[in-house]
């Protein structure tokens, strides 16, 4: 796999989880709008199911607040904890629940209300839940490459996995394969 094609399963796997739907509360009246053929009534105190991306922009614009609670820097905490004790494959516990779409989407809010706000304290927040996330990659990317060696340890990992680095052990792995084909000596018999 390239890493072109590599890149373009990520955007799928972002754009799957932007056109997920999400339970919001109009917390201003709208009126009707209509989006690609379905009409959303936004009255004052409803609560409406919207795709991920509107609901975003709705609550950027002031019209909706989301119900679901987002990821907090307590999951990303927790989450750091469990990566950074997990020392082999077998060790990794799955991810919640698209993890890196949220975490990033987490920072953006952050990042919006610093710029707005310039609150030390979220400016604190931002930068410690940064720094857990790629802690947090780079010791899953560790475990993903040190399972490579292995295919008990590969069939360990694979059930922890989140969708982004199932594509990437995937793409690993076709490299991987492709470059031993090409190096490997050759049988003289057979």
């Amino acid at each position: 796999m390239t890493a072109e094609r590599l890149s373009i399963e990520l955007e799928l796997i972002t754009h799957e989880y932007e056109n997920g739907t999400v339970r919001v509360i109009v917390v201003k009246d709208y009126g009707k709008l209509r989006i690609d053929g379905v009409e959303y009534s936004l009255t004052r105190g409803v609560e409406i199911e919207v795709p991920r991306w509107l609901a975003s922009v709705l609550e950027d614009e002031g019209i909706v607040n989301q119900s679901e609670p987002g990821i907090s820097i307590e999951d990303i905490t927790r989450v750091h904890f469990s990566v950074m004790s997990a020392r082999t494959p077998a060790e990794l516990e799955p991810l919640p629940r698209d993890f890196y779409q949220e975490a990033l989407r987490y920072l953006e809010r952050l990042a919006k209300r610093v710029r707005k706000e310039f609150n030390a304290a979220l400016l604190e927040e931002h930068q410690k839940a940064s720094q857990y996330l790629a802690e947090i990659l780079d010791r899953r990317l560790s475990l993903i490459l040190q399972s490579l060696r292995s295919p008990a340890a590969l069939a360990e990992i694979s059930a922890s996995l989140s969708k982004e680095e199932a594509a990437l052990l995937d793409a690993l792995r076709e490299n991987i394969d492709t470059w031993k084909k090409r190096l490997a000596p050759k049988p003289l018999l057979g």
